[in-house]
């Protein structure tokens, strides 16, 4: 089956068959881009890429790049990714659109993606190497989302939450429940998104008048590894401290269980609050309280943006938006009044 027969059977021009499968709707009405879809579907019809890519320019082809701390990492088995590329998976096949799926450890990686990937646009998660990067999407030819960054480039779509926010509402929620001993978990230095959560914690202590301690923040990665070790810290210290927040729902169960192991119950002697509201969080003993920032919305309204840009061409003015963020109560916090 060619593009000459489904063309033939549609009763309609190759033009507008191509037109169809490249998504240049607004070209075709409605009922012929069903009768079209139809033929193809009936037909088994599979578009040849590489063909395509030499005649439109385009590839249709939507590279995914996360960047890691450790280069052994399995960065899918962190479950705040793998929910952020299942969505933006299932959003690009929709819309005609397959994705490539990148980790890299260093800024030289980052480079030579950049330089040597045919596709369509760009998506970065977890961007490490913002300076590199502020040097080089000025000149990408492509349209570029990329998530949790400060950068400030005229071609760029930056989607946020509220993170100062999130940590702010974890920690002012731990007070009024009776909590002033309360940890912060996470390696935040060197790390914009995680010390601006850090910000919301400090925050929500000064406006309670209850003093910083440095001793009670602990500075493991915010993995369910990091978690265990910073939970069984806690729980040595002898219930100086009846409370935990941390940057991650995976490093929250993680404190759960390290607590756990330390001879600690949660929530009777440490209270826990994980953040991004994974699927996870009902399934612990007890359910996890988290700050929600709701993922799948980050990611629609990064692919949506995305594909409006390659769609129009137009790659000139920012986005940016910043999500809004909200406590989602279960039953890993206990009130001391």
């Amino acid at each position: 089956m060619t593009l000459k027969d489904i063309a033939e059977k549609a009763g309609v021009s190759m033009m507008t068959v191509s037109n169809v499968i490249n998504g240049k709707h607004n070209r075709v009405s409605q009922k012929t881009i069903e009768k079209v879809n139809a033929i193809i579907k009936e037909c088994g019809y599979v578009p040849n890429l590489s063909a395509r890519s030499l005649t439109n320019k385009t590839s249709n082809i939507i590279g995914i790049i996360i960047s890691m701390d450790n280069k052994d990492e399995n960065l899918l088995e962190n479950p705040y990714i793998s929910t952020m590329i299942g969505t933006i998976e299932k959003e690009l096949r929709i819309n005609g659109y397959y994705t490539m799926v990148r980790s890299i450890y260093q800024n030289t990686d980052v480079i030579t993606l950049l330089k040597n990937w045919n596709v369509d646009g760009i998506i970065f998660l977890y961007p490490n190497f913002q300076d590199t990067l502020s040097e080089l999407l000025p000149s990408l030819p492509c349209p570029v989302a990329i998530f949790d960054s400060y950068l400030e480039l005229p071609n760029l779509i930056n989607i946020r939450s509220d993170d100062q926010k999130g940590l702010y509402l974890a920690t002012k929620y731990m007070i009024n429940h009776g909590h002033s001993h309360i940890a912060f978990v996470a390696d935040y230095e060197n790390n914009f998104l995680l010390t601006e959560r850090f910000q919301g914690y400090r925050q929500a202590l000064r406006e309670n008048d209850i003093p910083f301690r440095p001793e009670y923040v602990f500075s493991f990665p915010p993995s369910y590894e990091g978690g265990i070790q910073a939970g069984k810290q806690i729980a040595s210290m002898q219930n100086m401290i009846t409370a935990a927040v941390t940057t991650a729902d995976i490093c929250a169960i993680g404190i759960m269980e390290g607590a756990r192991l330390g001879g600690y119950r949660v929530p009777i002697e440490l209270s826990v609050i994980g953040y991004d509201n994974l699927k996870l969080c009902q399934y612990t003993v007890p359910k996890l309280t988290s700050i929600s920032q709701n993922i799948t919305q980050k990611a629609l309204l990064a692919t949506k943006f995305l594909l409006e840009r390659i769609r129009t061409g137009s790659n000139k003015a920012p986005i940016h938006v910043k999500i809004d963020v909200e406590i989602v109560e279960r039953q890993s916090v206990i009130s001391l009044f």
